[in-house]
């Protein structure tokens, strides 16, 4: 008789979903963000292209006003 043995089997779980454009982000994969609010966010991690991060982010800031 063979004995059973535990067998560690590829498994991705959804992590999340971006707050911004709602793509589900899953384990198995990168290029998400998670900020301090427990908001995941698309992270592209390519010079040039703005990722939903980057959106939310000029979105979120206020423009500095000169006094």
């Amino acid at each position: 008789m063979k004995k059973k043995t535990w067998s560690k089997t590829n498994v991705s779980r959804v992590v999340g979903s971006c707050h911004f454009c709602k793509k589900e982000h899953t384990s198995n994969e990168g290029g998400w963000i998670i900020n301090a609010e427990h908001k995941v966010f698309c992270e592209t991690h390519t010079e040039g292209v703005s990722s939903c991060f980057d959106k939310y982010l000029k979105r979120r800031t206020v423009p500095f006003n000169d006094w």
